[in-house]
């Protein structure tokens, strides 16, 4: 049980960094956050058998759960999609997020830009850091984001956010810190091409 306490010091040791963020050096974009691949097998068994993680995300993790256009992968996705950086299952809900987004076609791709918002809003810093460094993931997010951009534009989306008030927020909240400038340039630029395909 030594993972927990582990985590919560890290949690908020980054919490406290997120807050002074002048101080950030821009060399610890790699290593400003833990995700899922950085962690032990062990470390990893002691996430899944805690007891606070998702019992559809356990089955979808261990390939016994298939991701469908239906109720039950709305149900999970989600669950994944509302991670906050402060949880021991952040990690690892991410982590399975992005298996969905790598391995997705058909009905599930049309669905997952919503999710792809939702994500990246609810951990701005978090997720676009990981970004930074997966360019794969980078630009599957911003392909599902363009496309449910661009029906958002032509008011046929239930999405949350436009282009530009999605913008908006992860300036201001990402704004003060240079570091995440060329990843958030990217993932634009990635998000327009994704946008002019649809036309």
């Amino acid at each position: 049980m030594l993972l927990k306490p582990i985590f919560i010091l890290t949690f908020a040791f980054l919490s406290c960094t997120q807050n002074n963020r002048a101080s950030v050096n821009n060399s610890l974009i790699d290593t400003t956050f833990i995700y899922w691949e950085n962690f032990t097998q062990n470390q990893k068994n002691e996430i899944l058998n805690s007891g606070n993680v998702n019992k559809e995300a356990i089955e979808f993790y261990k390939g016994n759960l298939k991701v469908r256009d239906n109720d039950q992968t709305t149900a999970l996705l989600n669950t994944l999609s509302s991670i906050t950086t402060n949880d021991t299952t952040t990690p690892f809900y991410f982590f399975l997020f992005n298996q969905i987004c790598i391995n997705s076609d058909g009905a599930l791709s049309e669905m997952l830009g919503n999710y792809c918002q939702m994500m990246v809003l609810s951990s701005p810093a978090y997720v676009v850091s990981y970004l930074g460094q997966n360019e794969d993931i980078l630009k599957k997010y911003a392909e599902y984001l363009g496309f449910e951009l661009y029906f958002k534009e032509d008011g046929t989306s239930t999405l949350e956010y436009n282009y530009s008030d999605f913008k908006k927020i992860l300036s201001d909240t990402l704004g003060n810190e240079g570091k995440y400038e060329l990843i958030l340039k990217l993932f634009y630029e990635e998000i327009e091409k994704s946008i002019k395909n649809m036309e």
